[in-house]
């Protein structure tokens, strides 16, 4: 009896690993060398949208020079616009790595409105007449599918480009035309 409850309790967390593993990585601000946050507002779970952008900047596509654009990035927010914290949940670097922002359970401020019930995820580069390399685009999708998993996002969530709530090219013509064929996908929250 006892080794039937072992080999349950085995297969049960092999199975959970599995889930796990199909999850990327996400660097911590740590990771980066970020700040912490001036202050934390929550938010309830699961969240029912996911709002894409894009920073506008240069493409990244070394950990040390995506750390070094999210530093920037994160100054920007928190100095010049008075934000609490780098404005994104999450950020996509062009190396293929998830960067936390605001992190999970976590108000960001990216898309006035929504921030109380969504997850902003920005790529890195200005995404208008180009589209985010293969690496960003893969890193994104698996983010949403773990995001699903985890519970953070609910399984019958609205995925939007920013342009699709708020007076901005967001997150640039190239890639809404990308996440307009992803999972989720709405023009109309």
């Amino acid at each position: 009896m006892n080794s039937l409850i072992t080999l349950i309790f085995a297969l049960f967390f092999l199975n959970l690993d599995d889930t796990v593993a199909e999850c990327p990585k996400i660097l911590s601000k740590d990771d980066w060398g970020g700040q912490s946050a001036k202050r934390i507002d929550y938010v309830i779970k699961p969240v029912k949208y996911i709002i894409v952008h894009h920073t506008v900047t240069q493409p990244c596509l070394t950990e040390n020079d995506c750390s070094q654009q999210l530093a920037n990035i994160q100054g920007y927010h928190m100095n010049d616009l008075s934000f609490n914290d780098i404005g994104y949940n999450f950020i996509i670097g062009g190396d293929g790595n998830i960067y936390e922002g605001a992190g999970w359970h976590k108000e960001g401020a990216h898309t006035y409105g929504y921030n109380k019930k969504s997850i902003g995820v920005a790529f890195i580069g200005d995404f208008r007449t180009i589209a985010p390399n293969a690496k960003q685009l893969e890193a994104g999708q698996k983010f949403i599918e773990c995001a699903v998993e985890k519970g953070e996002v609910a399984q019958n969530f609205k995925l939007m480009g920013a342009r699709s709530v708020s007076a901005t090219e967001s997150p640039g013509l190239a890639l809404f035309r990308i996440i307009q064929k992803w999972r989720g996908f709405t023009r109309n929250p």
